[in-house]
């Protein structure tokens, strides 16, 4: 079983290309290749401090990374580029 806090997600998602949206109910985060907004979001409730496995499973999902994947996003050997690269490679942007 793994978790995660939600402000190390965030952080991570941010140094990585995903941009905040504030809404209302809840926090969205928007991938952007570059200037050009994408299809690959994630959405966060305000309530929730940890996210644990089944969270995880569908922030992993929407943002279109496997569980090893998304662990080097958040740990950060997953470098900004080399995201990009990734979701190139699986032609998602």
């Amino acid at each position: 079983m793994s978790s995660y806090k939600t402000k190390d997600i965030e952080s991570a998602l941010l140094i990585k290309g995903f941009r905040f949206e504030n809404k209302k109910r809840h926090k969205t985060y928007r991938y952007y290749a570059g200037d050009k907004k994408t299809g690959i979001m994630t959405i966060f409730s305000r309530g929730k401090n940890e996210y644990s496995d089944h969270l995880l499973a569908a922030v992993r999902n929407q943002i279109s990374l496997t569980q090893s994947e998304f662990d080097d996003l958040v740990k950060c050997p997953l470098t900004k580029e080399k995201l990009h690269e990734l979701y190139l490679e699986k032609e998602v942007v």
